[in-house]
């Protein structure tokens, strides 16, 4: 049993450092933890066990994820609907040539991004979630919408123009002016 304790705190070990999601890590680090205050019990050491738990399991990662939710993030809502899904294949490829520009050009500002998949519409997204850009694909094509605000949007649109990469639509959403599209 020891040894198999040790050898996935060896693969989690090594997870956490070949992870290019920060949260991903502190996951990781969580596990091995929990695993070290597990070898801690098999090694005949339960109070250096329950330190390890409290402090590096528990206590730790609350304080990395404290900092993470602090840590600059870029937020894209990635809105595809079913239709498109069915009708179009090249959906995900397209889907994810364009998360992997994004992601290049937030590396290069440090940033990492956020993406989350969602059916909701551009209107539902806007009036009830905290993001950066909102990108709607759906039959007519692909979308995108940032704040004039938010200089990264504008980064993010001559990045992916000098790239030539993909046929998209550029949108503002003007804050100032009771949120209505330029």
């Amino acid at each position: 049993m020891l040894n198999i304790v040790l050898l996935l705190m060896i693969v989690f070990a090594i997870a956490s450092i070949q992870t290019n999601s920060l949260r991903h890590a502190v996951i990781y680090l969580c596990v091995f933890s929990l695993l070290c205050s597990f070898a801690y019990v098999l090694y005949q050491a339960p109070d250096v066990a329950m330190a390890e738990a409290v402090i590096g399991c528990t206590l730790s990662t609350v304080l990395y994820l404290v900092a993470i939710k602090k840590y600059r993030v870029f937020r894209v809502y990635y809105s595809g609907h079913v239709t498109l899904l069915e009708k179009q294949p090249e959906f995900n490829v397209l889907k994810n040539n364009l998360t992997t520009m994004m992601d290049n050009f937030l590396r290069e500002h440090e940033l990492e991004l956020d993406l989350i998949d969602t059916k909701e519409t551009f209107d539902e997204i806007h009036g009830l979630h905290d993001y950066d850009v909102i990108v709607e694909h759906d039959n007519k094509g692909i979308t995108m919408y940032g704040s004039q605000s938010n200089y990264l949007y504008d980064g993010l649109v001559t990045y992916l123009i000098e790239h030539n990469a993909f046929d998209i639509d550029y949108e503002y959403i003007l804050e100032e002016e009771g949120d209505e599209l330029l």
